[in-house]
């Protein structure tokens, strides 16, 4: 095949890239064997647009335009398939990637089976199990977590779930649910609380053994997304029974809520507020029931249940350096606002606190009366409340443990036993002849109820010997 230098022009630049087909190359190769001026020019390498040619019936000045048409072309076809090579590099990396994240959600579910498997066996048999069983496992589920991906991620952030129980809280509820059949004081409210514990194990069992075989069931697992709601909703009723047990020796069916308007209403006569907009929002992240709330620039944290404020700080606050108010005015003060906080039966042994560094602050330490019984703390006394010396302004109120209600200071608390008969119970519970540090008032989720006890020391912890019954009692702690 014959061609004329007005067509090898053309096909040049699809020559030099080695577009073109066999015949079509064969050709201008030919054509440049006998054309002397064409293979000047491709020798030089200046290309056909800088060249004038004439075909032998009329002279013909060729566009410069049109070879840089087709280069540029070319260039658009190259960068086409380029793109279109990184697309399907970025489409296998991700797809791989998507594959290797599956197959780790995969292996981590064994340790979620064997964690499931393991609270489900506690809950059937809580008399003779700790959640210590479970700690093996805990790792393997942060692992787990990490590994979510962006959409079960989302709606994990969605959420107040966890994917594994609070051991502390469940702790507490299995050593309250021990002590209290072997001391004879068992009753409906534990029969109920072990069979919800049942019910709520299983279910979370039942949905993670679905999980496991959706992601154990060859390439049909690489398209699962784990159901974030099937296992952090069991977990959830879980912590939520063991805290409702552990702090009221409730179910959770029997707790209700005091209405908002009854809380925001508390919350403007403690600060003095009638006509105050309160702000409310119950949280998700902190303890059934409770609620944050400002007001006037305060802002604080309530209980839902009790309606007991145990922590505000007012940010609005602008210390003032002048001359201090009286101390005995602003600790009177201070009274009354507790009293505001914890009802008019309320009573408290109160002192000022130095602060070192703090001069334009008041604190004041107290601790909740009962008589003459003070609520027992196991290390410092950590209720405080502060006020701008300069101006008498409320500053800061903290009494987040332990817990503390309206009932605490109406209870009549009685001794019953002989100093004798107090000693030789310690001795027995705690294997030594433990010194006597005293007496107090715990909130015991033993007797679930504030208690009169005798506290002693033991080997590792302190006993406390009900100074009524002789039951031995267990203190509770809580932040809230």
């Amino acid at each position: 095949m014959k061609i004329d230098c007005s067509l090898v022009e053309d096909l040049y630049p699809l020559y030099e890239e080695n577009e073109l087909k066999p015949e079509n190359r064969h050709a201008v190769e030919e054509h440049l064997k006998g054309c002397s001026q064409c293979n000047e020019l491709y020798q030089n390498g200046s290309g056909f647009s800088d060249v004038t040619f004439f075909s032998e019936k009329e002279e013909e000045k060729l566009p410069k335009e049109l070879d840089d048409r087709i280069r540029l072309n070319f260039r658009l076809r190259r960068m086409k398939v380029i793109a279109l090579l990184l697309a399907a590099i970025i489409i296998v990396t991700g797809i791989n990637r998507y594959a290797a994240n599956r197959e780790q959600v995969a292996t981590l579910l064994n340790g979620m089976y064997l964690y499931s498997e393991t609270l489900n066996g506690i809950a059937k048999n809580p008399y003779d199990s700790n959640s210590e069983f479970l700690s093996s496992s805990i790792d393997v589920i942060i692992d787990l977590d990490n590994e979510l991906n962006w959409f079960e991620r989302n709606s994990f952030n969605n959420t107040s779930y966890h994917l594994f129980v609070n051991t502390q809280v469940l702790d507490e509820m299995l050593y309250s649910l021990k002590e209290r059949k072997s001391q004879g004081l068992q009753d409906e409210t534990d029969v109920k609380a072990i069979e919800l514990l049942k019910k709520h194990s299983n279910t979370l069992f039942q949905h993670v053994r679905s999980e496991y075989d959706s992601f154990h069931h060859g390439y049909s697992s690489y398209l699962e997304i784990l159901d974030i709601d099937e296992i952090g909703e069991p977990i959830n009723k879980i912590e939520e029974l063991a805290y409702f047990y552990n702090t009221y020796h409730k179910l959770p069916s029997e707790m209700k809520l005091l209405d908002e308007k009854e809380l925001k209403k508390k919350i403007r006569t403690v600060f003095k507020a009638e006509d105050g907009k309160v702000k409310l929002d119950k949280t998700t992240n902190d303890a059934p029931g409770v609620y944050r709330f400002e007001i006037n620039g305060i802002h604080g944290v309530i209980n839902g249940y009790s309606g007991i404020i145990f922590q505000a700080d007012n940010s609005s606050l602008r210390l003032i350096d002048k001359k201090p108010k009286d101390k005995k005015e602003v600790m009177e003060k201070a009274k009354q606002l507790l009293k505001k906080i914890y009802g008019k039966n309320a009573n408290f042994e109160i002192w000022h606190e130095n602060i070192g560094g703090q001069p334009s602050i008041y604190r004041f330490r107290f601790v909740p009366l009962a008589g003459e019984y003070r609520l027992h703390f196991q290390l410092s006394d950590p209720y405080y409340i502060q006020f701008d010396a300069g101006t008498g302004k409320f500053s800061t109120f903290s009494a987040k443990r332990p817990m503390i209600t309206n009932e605490f200071f109406l209870k009549e608390y009685k001794e019953v036993l002989t100093p004798e008969a107090i000693e030789t119970k310690a001795e027995q519970i705690s294997g030594i002849k433990g010194k006597s540090i005293g007496k107090g008032i715990i909130y015991s989720t033993v007797t679930a109820d504030y208690v009169l006890v005798h506290i002693f020391e033991g080997q590792e912890n302190w006993v406390y010997i009900n100074a009524e019954t002789g039951i031995v009692e267990r203190s509770y702690i809580s932040d809230y």
